[in-house]
């Protein structure tokens, strides 16, 4: 009976701990001119051996767009590793760790650098994953931490709590369309609610298939990321695609659990965003799907 009340108390548990502490890891890094900052990051991940596939000058799009104001704010997109498709078939809701992003911003006068608790998420899914799996994992974040700290003023600490009950993703199952047939027309659906599509990684080609959508929304970008700097490290967006037993699933962030534990750092305008960015998901999926 203890064990029971103490199953459905965790998430309060959880969900009392400081949320930024809990998802993110936040670096103060020693150099005070931003592009230089953001050299420093990219050099320190390659120097790991962790290549960074692209820079997103996130900031740069939403000056072009008119907000001369917006905080100077890129995302470094990298960090693939051997074997990532065989993880990410067994534990779909491990795209929004690897690639990793590490959101690079100015705040108060300082140049940070986020990542995100990929411990949370182990936490959640190791049980899907060998060993070797989860060291990989491990590894990579160790080398990526590493490399942020070498450049920072501190070292940061990796918080631990105990494993959360509600899944991290969001997932359904499409039936009667075949994955590449899916894959195209929810591109399209996608593009179609201005969740634009920066490019396709197809991490597995060949059956089972596992491809992401890296999708962006400058105009939620900007409300959001305003509020909250550090969910840059789920940017872009990751919706994915898998094949199992035959059928296609598409999944991407549980952005209403997003929403529960951090929704007192966003305004209320804000949270309204976030919540139009889950249906625009959805619609689209939606309208792939037929129905």
């Amino acid at each position: 009976m203890l064990k029971l009340l103490f199953l459905l108390l965790l998430p309060l548990f959880t969900f009392a701990m400081d949320p930024m502490r809990l998802m993110y890891l936040t670096y103060e890094l020693k150099e005070r001119e931003f592009k230089a900052g953001v050299e420093q990051v990219r050099k320190g991940m390659e120097g790991q051996g962790l290549k960074v596939l692209r820079t997103l000058t996130i900031s740069d799009a939403i000056r072009a767009r008119g907000n001369q104001t917006f905080r100077n704010y890129y995302v470094v997109f990298g960090c693939e590793f051997d074997g990532m498709d065989r993880v990410l078939l067994k534990a779909p809701a491990l795209s929004n760790l690897v690639p990793c992003s590490v959101a690079v911003y100015e705040d108060k006068g300082r140049i940070k650098a986020t990542v995100i608790n990929h411990g949370l998420f182990l936490a959640r899914y190791k049980e899907r994953l060998s060993p070797s799996e989860i060291k990989s994992i491990k590894d990579l974040y160790r080398r990526l931490h590493l490399a942020l700290s070498k450049i920072s003023t501190s070292r940061q600490k990796l918080p631990k709590a105990p494993p959360m009950m509600e899944n991290f993703v969001y997932e359904e199952v499409v039936e009667g369309l075949d994955f590449d047939t899916f894959k195209t027309l929810y591109k399209t659906s996608l593009d179609g609610v201005n969740m634009n599509i920066l490019d396709v990684m197809d991490i597995r080609k060949e059956s089972p298939k596992f491809s992401i959508f890296l999708a962006c929304n400058l105009s939620y970008g900007e409300a959001i990321l305003r509020d909250v700097p550090q969910f840059g490290t789920l940017a872009p967006c990751r919706v994915y695609l898998y094949e199992k037993d035959g059928k296609v699933t598409a999944g991407y962030i549980n952005i209403p659990l997003l929403l529960r534990m951090y929704g007192k750092h966003l305004s209320k305008e804000n949270a309204e965003i976030f919540k139009k960015a889950d249906q625009d998901i959805k619609q689209a999926l939606k309208e792939a799907k037929g129905e």
